[in-house]
């Protein structure tokens, strides 16, 4: 059994390696095609455009990696469906699923290994990836003028040549707009010139020759002023810049973070969203309408990811030496006039006696006060309490509308402040509410953009081992099927599989979804299909049979032939019955 296994695995091998560089290079030059146009005519150096595609290759390999497995899985198979070794396998009583217990443990080791690639390697270069790209994007390209056209040198000069010559850096019929001063924009005409660089290698010189320049007045856009010249030098500061790299960035995004340092900020972010969450609830329970019995809210969202905190506290907890640590103990306190020591014993309290009461006086007579008759002063009709036209809304993170209430308050003459102060008091709240909306919405999000990313680094690291199920079953249902079959399954199911992931993604990120569903949701699908599959393949008695597609066609074809026989012969003994005498 242990040569078949080493023959199984050692068939997977050569295939996967061929998979692996040709689907990583068709992706990097699709990458290369993209990013061309930001990396030409900037003058930079050999080594950074190295730099740049060899921090590019990670997430290339990171996505290319599964579909390698795919296609050599199903290539394997299917070589050694068509040439009946596993028809004499079966024959000497090797099941389908021992062949594929060896390359199930392999897809395992390698997904275990894509976990620790997709967890140290992919974020360190996409880190250093964006730092070489803003330096890259910093730097400004060397000057090429284009004639009979509008060449920007800057955002606020532009020039206009009619003719040039690269060789001599001369030019003809030039036209100049300087626009760096705002209302006070200048034009300048000249019949020749020369562009060069100062000696500085940054700032661009233009000797110009016979023309005049004309530009409005400082201060005064009504008056135009025109000046002659024969010869007058225009500087242009800052034109080219070097390539130069960053030394050190510490900022760093959710795809540039270790799967730890994730489940760190998470931590973080949980009780953030949770505090935010009660304050939420709060001003809405004060503005919902009255007999409300519920106010719906985002779901919450648990302090830790489960998955995360397994592989950072729990995996590393198994292997690390735990040392002992010594109780912490208390010296005794000495006593002091605050506080007895515990041998005093307790003084006894004296009884309390019943409280003295004062002696009752007699009741003074009151002095009588002359009657005042009041004058009625006719007081103007006050209108009916209203109920104020503005509702408040409760709505989730989603937009639908949880409840309608409308404040209680009466519309009074303005004499009564403590009207005044509800009303008052219902705007703080209202605002407040959707102050803490605000923040609940971001809180959410960055929460399930961590865990998205988190959980995504699991799931697509797994989909080697799901492919691996997934594939034997395919290839021995087409043996014959060839190096067509193999390339048409693995791109319609690798699509099927990303379109899957991202939209799961798109939905876990709006809270339509948990992310460990929405990111493992895929792989359990064709998982399930792939047993199911091998359990088909391996109640059969032939494991390759089927044949290729053209056997498949002609067999439906034969099937068909046969049912309309069938069909014919049954109308044709029903005809002579159905005749009366």
């Amino acid at each position: 059994m242990k040569l078949v296994t080493r023959y199984v695995v050692r068939e997977h091998v050569g295939p996967l390696l061929f998979a692996l560089s040709a689907l990583t290079s068709l992706l990097m030059l699709q990458y290369v095609a993209r990013q061309l146009a930001n990396l030409a005519g900037k003058g930079l150096p050999w080594s950074a455009i190295a730099k740049f595609f060899v921090l590019s290759l990670p997430f290339t390999i990171a996505m290319t990696f599964p579909m390698a497995v795919l296609v050599a899985t199903l290539f394997a198979f299917g070589r050694m469906a068509a040439e009946n070794e596993i028809t004499a396998f079966k024959a000497s009583g090797v099941r389908v699923r021992d062949l594929m217990a060896p390359v199930l443990v392999c897809a395992f080791l390698l997904s275990l290994g894509m976990v620790a690639f997709n967890d140290q390697v992919l974020p360190r270069a996409n880190h250093q990836l964006r730092i070489l790209q803003q330096d890259i994007a910093r730097t400004k390209p060397t000057l090429a003028l284009r004639d009979q056209s509008l060449n920007a040198i800057t955002d606020q000069f532009y020039m206009r040549v009619a003719r040039s010559n690269a060789e001599t850096n001369q030019m003809w019929d030039v036209v100049i707009y300087d626009l760096s001063k705002g209302p006070e924009r200048k034009t300048v005409y000249a019949d020749s010139g020369l562009f060069l660089l100062a000696p500085n290698g940054k700032d661009l010189q233009l000797q110009l020759y016979t023309g005049y320049s004309q530009e409005f007045v400082k201060g005064d856009p009504r008056r135009f002023q025109r000046t002659f010249f024969r010869e007058q030098t225009v500087q242009v500061r800052g034109i080219t810049q070097g390539f130069e790299a960053s030394r050190s960035d510490t900022y760093k995004g959710d795809r540039e973070m270790s799967i730890c340092e994730m489940q760190r900020k998470y931590a973080v972010s949980a009780v953030e969203f949770a505090r935010i969450r009660q304050e939420y609830i709060l001003y809405a329970s004060k503005l919902v309408a009255p007999g409300t019995k519920a106010i719906r809210v985002p779901r919450g969202r648990p302090m830790q990811d489960a998955l995360a905190q397994f592989y950072c506290v729990t995996v590393p907890s198994l292997w690390t030496v735990k040392t002992a640590r010594a109780a912490d103990v208390q010296p005794p306190v000495p006593p002091t006039k605050e506080r007895r020591p515990l041998q005093q014993p307790v003084l006894e309290q004296p009884p309390v006696k019943a409280p003295v009461q004062p002696p009752v006086q007699p009741p003074v007579q009151p002095t009588p006060q002359p009657t005042v008759t009041p004058t009625v002063v006719p007081q103007p009709a006050v209108p009916a309490p209203q109920p104020p036209a503005d509702s408040v809304r409760v709505v989730n993170d989603s937009g639908r509308v949880v409840a309608d209430s409308t404040a209680a308050a009466v519309v009074t003459p303005p004499v009564t402040p403590t009207i005044s102060a509800s009303v008052d008091t219902m705007e703080m709240f209202r605002g407040s509410m959707l102050a803490a909306q605000t923040q609940l919405a971001d809180a959410r999000e960055s929460l399930d953009s961590l865990s998205v990313e988190i959980q995504k680094k699991f799931a697509l690291s797994f989909a080697c081992l799901v492919f691996v199920l997934f594939g034997p079953p395919i290839a021995l249902r087409f043996p014959r099927g060839g190096v067509g079959v193999t390339i048409g399954v693995s791109i319609v199911v690798f699509g099927l599989y990303y379109i899957c992931l991202m939209g799961g993604e798109a939905l876990a990120d709006k809270g339509k979804l948990p992310a460990i569903v929405a990111m493992w949701i895929a792989n359990v699908i064709f998982a399930l299909v792939g047993i199911l599959l091998a359990w088909r393949i391996e109640s059969t008695t032939d494991g390759s049979r089927g044949g290729g597609l053209r056997e498949r066609w002609q067999d439906r074809q034969v099937r068909r032939q046969l049912a309309r026989e069938r069909k014919a012969r049954h109308a044709a003994d029903q005809g002579p019955a159905s005749v009366s005498p």
